[in-house]
């Protein structure tokens, strides 16, 4: 009897050794996925809650995370919309200014005092972009003490996710005022994914400003052919802060 109980006691613990060492090497398997994982940190710039709360669904259908770098001096409902949903609240000043020709004083008021009002609000602002893409050293320098990344608005660029952690990164504007066609537009879109494909652990950040016809706005077919496309090649969307946090 003693006998059988020490058998079934030495079978007990080898499953649930051999269970542990599943469960690890799942996990150690998942970890290794996602640091290869190739992706996009998809972000709208500006204001324009009621046109990007239409869409939150479209994102969610594509399981598509995005930053929104709003332009307010405090958290607005469309900020605990969004959160709620799962997407980033970046700072893009309060009344999106060029911050080149504004005073030291100026700019923090602009940039940097709003962060201690998010933050009391619930908000931790972590992802600065800056308005018009326009900025210089100096103000790197400066922002980087208050904000992890910095984001610039006028180049496509492939970094790596260690590089999205800290520091300024620039991102390509996928507005429909660049492409000529919906032709154009794919074509340029399929030679960013088939580069991302080919440099594992690669991201690149694109932006728009509201999704409609406009200028400076990407057109819903054309929002939804990235998220498509992107979808169904694996390519993973980000926040800045995912990033950031991984």
């Amino acid at each position: 009897m003693k006998r059988k109980k020490k058998i079934l006691i030495i079978l007990t613990t080898g499953i649930l050794l051999l269970m542990i060492a599943g469960v690890l090497g799942g996990i150690k398997l998942y970890r290794v996925h996602k640091a290869h994982q190739c992706g996009i940190v998809l972000a709208f710039d500006d204001y324009n809650p009621q046109n990007w709360e239409k869409y939150f669904d479209l994102f969610d259908q594509y399981d598509a995370k995005v930053t929104f770098f709003v332009c307010c001096g405090e958290p607005t409902d469309f900020c605990y919309h969004a959160a709620e949903r799962g997407h980033e609240i970046g700072f893009h000043t309060i009344n999106h200014v060029d911050l080149l020709a504004l005073s030291e004083d100026e700019v923090y008021e602009q940039a940097i005092a709003p962060i201690e009002v998010f933050r009391e609000k619930g908000f931790e602002l972590t992802s600065f972009a800056y308005p018009k893409g326009s900025y210089n050293e100096e103000l790197n320098e400066l922002l980087l003490q208050h904000y992890k990344v910095l984001r610039g608005a006028w180049s496509y660029e492939l970094v790596s996710k260690y590089q999205m952690r800290n520091g300024f990164v620039e991102s390509l504007s996928i507005d429909n005022i660049h492409y000529n066609s919906d032709e154009e537009f794919e074509k340029a879109i399929d030679v960013i994914m088939a580069e991302l494909d080919k440099n594992v652990g690669a991201v690149v950040g694109l932006y728009s400003h509201a999704i409609d016809g406009g200028n400076w706005c990407v057109t819903e077919e054309r929002l939804e052919y990235v998220l498509k496309k992107a979808h169904d090649m694996g390519i993973q969307f980000y926040t800045f802060k995912e990033l950031q946090e991984n």
